[in-house]
């Protein structure tokens, strides 16, 4: 059995509504479907959506290393050889996670379909069957923001995710807005998207502790460990780490430095299933728990986060995996289901999702 081909593919998704951050305001995103294809003709499919503001990558980029220097490290490699081709990935060229990711994905897609198992039983199996949902709001006026929440809510949500960052007192105003509109029995997290100094930072949170959030996530500059450290000394309230983490190495340094109390572990930003169940164990033993974040990928990108959040316990706060409900287009036939903010866990071979060919033709074609 060996990959023979390696098929990228490009194109660009409209959001149903703009999501704004403190990085930036996203109107729509690109996205890459990588196919892997093997001798026998089965086909392997991975997807992420990058986002230059805050990974450095774009749909472009992450064509051209795929195609350039992924695809000829892979080609002949035998599928089930996952090591090895992980660390052939990482020879290739330094970095440049979401494009490694989306091949990570691809290849346990194609490896699920092989041995005719759903992905999460190559990742130790089912541990819960069903992912809990947070939703993701974008920055808007408070009173925008309490009527969204209240949306979400009466759509089954528990949890939501509240970005902030523009304005330290406008920010308290939104999480005040979104307590009071929904009570004292749903979750909410904030995240900043490195929008404060250190001392910025300690002075919100405290401000906000009145309102019970589940925590405040990457309040600092991505770079600035020290200064995220001193947040998670200072507060009482829980922070988490996510620009902060691209690679494992990152999260060993965040764990080590007790520079943060949760990860977020985006698994289209790491690097891919493989590298991801390893950060998961490594914060396991530092009892350090996870949640699966989200780039708001469409749903192959999607479903990986689903299959992972699905085997692995460390998982421990809601999964922020609402990406296709920000789209209205996707290349598969069927998306998964969605029900009472949670979604479950399919069990058809691979990632559990087909791709329809024509969808796919209608917005780009192979590179």
């Amino acid at each position: 059995m060996r990959i023979v081909k390696v098929e990228p593919y490009v194109f660009k998704v409209p959001l149903v509504k703009p999501f704004r951050t403190f990085l930036a305001e996203v109107r729509e995103k690109d996205h890459l479907i990588v196919k892997l294809i093997a001798d026998d003709g089965s086909v392997g499919v991975g997807e992420i959506g990058p986002l230059p503001e805050f990974s450095g990558e774009s749909g472009e980029t992450c064509l051209a290393v795929t195609r350039d220097l992924l695809a000829p490290a892979i080609i002949g490699q035998d599928p089930f050889n996952v090591e090895l081709i992980i660390e052939r990935l990482e020879t290739a060229v330094k970095a440049n996670h979401l494009a490694k990711s989306a091949v990570d994905f691809a290849l346990y897609d194609l490896l699920g379909k092989l041995l005719q198992v759903p992905v999460y039983k190559l990742l130790g199996g089912r541990y819960r069957g069903k992912v809990p949902l947070a939703w993701a709001m974008g920055m808007k006026s408070p009173e925008l923001m309490a009527e969204e929440a209240l949306e979400m809510v009466a759509k089954g949500y528990s949890c939501l995710k509240l970005k902030v960052g523009l304005d330290p007192k406008m920010d308290v105003e939104r999480v005040k807005a979104v307590r009071e509109a929904v009570g004292e029995s749903i979750a909410i997290r904030a995240d900043a998207n490195q929008a404060y100094s250190p001392d910025t930072a300690i002075r919100v949170i405290k401000k906000l502790e009145p309102y019970d959030l589940q925590y405040v996530e990457q309040p600092v500059p991505h770079w600035d460990i020290d200064g995220l450290a001193k947040v998670t000394e200072a507060v009482d309230m829980l922070i988490m780490a996510d620009e902060s983490i691209f690679s494992i190495h990152d999260a060993v340094n965040i764990v080590k430095r007790e520079a943060a109390d949760i990860l977020n572990l985006k698994v289209g930003k790491v690097g891919g299933l493989n590298l991801s169940r390893k950060v998961a164990a490594f914060a396991e033993a530092a009892d350090v728990p996870c949640m699966v974040g989200s780039m708001l990928e469409l749903w192959v990108g999607t479903a990986a986060g689903v299959h992972f959040a699905a085997a692995t316990r460390n998982v421990s706060f809601e999964c922020e995996l609402v990406g296709p409900m920000y789209y209205t287009y996707d290349v598969v036939k069927e998306g998964l289901r969605v029900d009472e903010g949670a979604i479950e866990v399919p069990d058809k071979p691979g990632l559990g999702l087909e791709i329809d060919e024509e969808k796919l033709r209608a917005v780009t074609t192979p590179k």
